[in-house]
């Protein structure tokens, strides 16, 4: 199969899941406030704990007339359209289709945020053990990443050390979820743990826009101006901009030199001009006299090529940046089975985008990079 490609960066979207995943799994007393489907005017709807958290897609709604298109409309599938992202067969087929041996899969973008920290901890733990389950399916083909709570430092350093005793060593955060608190001391024990046990942290694109930001969905006066397009769940990457410029400036990554971090769907070219004008910051603070409590010791593109890799799935101008982002650190992915999603055409896009490039290249940014990286 050296011919085909690694995907490092799908989906296991929440519409996808299992109407009873949480049902029989979840402690009795909280069986009543988990996760659950239900009709709401007239459609399936994730409800946990009072709040709707989106559609359940396994039932009737790839016929209903008037909803988003997604990958898996661009190809006249039979059945239930909605149990092939997690039925593992009918996953498979898809992933033939496309030419893809391994899927990297990304947990849901959207929902399983709950208030309630004991809530919170169960419903992640029994997703996390399903995930694992779906990929011991396919362990040859399946590479699932777990999420984590980005509210609770110790929780998450002790469910990544579960699910890393499962064997799964990559785990997720929203980076529309990722704070400053992050980068803070009560967040040490999280990232040294990370470092010392070989599991990598990723960053996906998602979670809750930041207010005040275009992306904020601010209802609109009737008279007011709408925007033509907009620019995508990542805000054309801007929403990992800080996130991204926080683990360098509070020496997140320099302290740990082993500790590896994933840009998932953040796209590329936006990253090199971002590490060439943190440089840029750093030795600035050195030529003016660094504080004594300045405490990095490498300039950021030293860091960043050692430690940090990024998926995208169509992203000309990337490709055309390689010796300055590093060709080792660079993924393909074709998002199945999001919206903007390759899938099921994605040689042809990377047929147009890869044209400049030599073989063994493009044979390293969509197979042998996420190889390695993932210890396939």
């Amino acid at each position: 199969m050296a011919d085909m490609m690694i995907s490092a960066d799908d989906h296991i979207d929440l519409g996808y899941l299992p109407a009873d995943l949480w049902l029989e799994r979840l402690p009795t007393e909280l069986r009543g406030r988990g996760p659950y489907v239900e009709e709401r005017g007239g459609r399936e709807m994730w409800v946990c704990d009072g709040a709707v958290w989106g559609d359940w897609r396994c039932g009737r709604w790839f016929a209903a007339a008037q909803r988003p298109k997604v990958a898996l409309d661009r190809v006249e599938l039979p059945g239930n359209v909605g149990l092939r992202p997690t039925t593992t067969a009918l996953r498979l087929e898809d992933m033939d289709r496309d030419g893809v041996e391994v899927s990297v899969m990304y947990p849901p973008i959207f929902g399983m945020r709950m208030v309630d920290p004991a809530l919170g901890k169960a419903v992640i733990r029994i997703y996390n053990d399903w995930a694992g389950a779906f990929e011991r399916s396919a362990p040859e083909r399946f590479r699932v990443v777990a999420q984590l709570l980005p509210d609770d430092p110790e929780g998450s350093r002790d469910e990544m050390l579960r699910v890393a005793a499962m064997g799964i060593r990559q785990v997720n955060f929203l980076v529309g979820t990722v704070t400053t608190a992050m980068y803070q001391p009560a967040w040490d024990a999280f990232w040294d743990a990370a470092e010392a046990h070989h599991v990598s942290v990723h960053f996906h694109v998602g979670g809750p826009s930041r207010s005040g930001t275009f992306t904020s969905r601010q209802a609109a006066d009737a008279d007011e101006r709408k925007p033509a397009f907009g620019m995508g769940l990542g805000d054309g990457a801007t929403a990992f901009y800080q996130p991204f410029v926080g683990l360098f400036s509070y020496g997140v990554l320099e302290r740990r030199p082993h500790l590896r971090l994933v840009l998932a769907e953040s796209g590329t070219g936006w990253i090199p001009f971002t590490v060439q004008e943190m440089d840029y910051r750093y030795h600035q603070v050195l030529d003016r006299g660094a504080p004594a409590d300045f405490a990095l010791h490498k300039p950021p593109s030293e860091v960043f090529k050692n430690q940090v890799w990024a998926t995208y799935q169509q992203d000309l101008v990337g490709l055309h940046l390689i010796p300055f982002f590093g060709e080792g650190h660079m993924m393909w992915a074709s998002d199945d089975p999001h919206p903007d999603s390759t899938w099921p055409h994605s040689r042809a896009a990377l047929d147009r985008e890869m044209v400049h490039l030599d073989p063994e290249m493009r044979q390293k940014i969509t197979r042998e990079n996420a190889k390695a990286f993932y210890r396939l």
